[in-house]
């Protein structure tokens, strides 16, 4: 079972779900982080969405009302989880209310199962 770290950074272009992350096959991924940071020239509804391939449903993982324009938001710290678990095929969206320039930033180890 081999690990990888990886990264994945994926700017919103529109105001529909991005996706920006999804798990390879044969493969756990372990989410580390996930932020998010507000490009705009004004404040953003910010909306992570988790896909779970295995149950063909999708649902809000977490949701942000006005993160302010140039600041970041974490996802998976304090209070909240501190890992995320996701299986082969999983997906991670974000949605961004003012469209363009919402940056995500995921932070993953990939753990494969062959």
């Amino acid at each position: 079972m081999a690990n990888v770290y990886k990264n994945s950074i994926v700017s919103t272009t529109d105001a529909s779900d991005k996706l920006a992350y999804t798990v390879p096959a044969a493969t756990v991924a372990l989410v580390k982080s996930i932020s998010v940071y507000n490009g705009t020239g004004g404040s953003s509804n910010i909306t992570i969405s988790i896909t779970d391939s295995s149950a063909s449903t999708t649902t809000i993982y977490s949701y942000v009302a006005g993160l302010s324009s140039l600041a970041k938001k974490e996802f998976l710290e304090g209070d909240e989880s501190t890992l995320l678990v996701l299986e082969s095929a999983d997906t991670i969206l974000i949605k961004s209310s003012n469209g363009a320039s919402a940056i995500i930033t995921i932070s993953v180890l990939q753990q494969d199962r062959t």
